[in-house]
């Protein structure tokens, strides 16, 4: 990271390396004012790219797990650089082989002074991180789908019953937040998860074809199945995780502040 700050500092003393072109655009020659701001528009576009470039391995090196960057902005900044030096010295010889080298040269200095961009991903491989992403996924989708319920039992206009859904929903996030610092535990937990869900879906299934025919007697199965789902859900995660780890009393005391507010907002 230190290198890479110690490069970006470079990049003023580029383009004082540009200053000697201004002496073209006060030459009186057309063609040399248009050559001087065609070659000012190199200096300017290999700069940008390069400082880009230095933003995304500044990202990447802060990253716990990053992909390299699809575009090697510092290397093409470089390239740039040295293409601009061998259209200068193309100017002044008639082989090619001097401006070419002059222009390989500015390119290899500007790679040395500015760095590489990242050439290989970086912890994508991790088992770690992969089972952070996929617990974070089904965090996501659970959430989605839970709160797709609690949308539909809303359309009912029925307060208590949504905000049973609504308490099912943040009793359920909690849980999922409670374990998803240790991730794997979460997926431990994927199964059950998808069930729950699905399970919760078909009542509200039920509850929106029932509804039309008896409100209160539609209303009060769906609460009572919906109570009885989450309470076993709860009741099943809370064994596993002190199956799997001893100290989850943390764990413990997040189901039942989320219980009590579940509670009061249903009463």
């Amino acid at each position: 990271m230190k290198a890479v700050q110690r490069n970006a500092e470079n990049l003023p003393v580029l383009m004082l390396a540009a200053l000697p072109l201004l002496l073209w655009l006060f030459d009186g020659s057309p063609a040399r004012m248009v050559g001087a701001l065609f070659h000012f528009a190199l200096m300017g576009a290999a700069a940008w790219l390069i400082a880009e470039g230095h933003e995304a391995h500044r990202r990447y090196d802060a990253a716990t797990a990053a992909p390299r960057p699809r575009v090697p902005r510092k290397l093409l900044g470089a390239c740039l650089l040295g293409l601009m030096v061998f259209l200068l010295a193309a100017a002044r010889f008639t082989e090619v082989v001097t401006p070419l080298c002059f222009g390989l040269a500015a390119a290899g200095f500007a790679i040395a002074a500015f760095g590489l961009d990242p050439m290989q991903d970086k912890g994508l491989t991790d088992p770690d991180y992969l089972a952070a992403r996929e617990a974070d996924a089904l965090m996501t989708r659970t959430d989605a789908a839970l709160r797709d319920v609690v949308d539909r039992v809303a359309a009912l206009r029925n307060d208590p019953l949504t905000m049973r859904s609504e308490a099912m929903h943040g009793a359920v996030l909690r849980l999922l937040r409670a374990m998803g610092t240790e991730p794997r535990a979460l997926l431990a937990l994927r199964a059950p998860i998808e069930k729950f869900v699905l399970m919760a879906e078909a009542e509200a299934a039920r509850l929106e074809a029932d509804w039309p025919r008896n409100p209160a007697g539609a209303g009060h199965t769906y609460a009572t199945r919906l109570s009885a789902l989450t309470a076993a859900f709860e009741a099943g995660a809370r064994q596993r995780r002190q199956r799997d780890c001893p100290d989850a009393y943390a764990m413990e005391a997040d189901l039942i502040v989320e219980r009590m507010r579940s509670e009061r907002a249903a009463a």
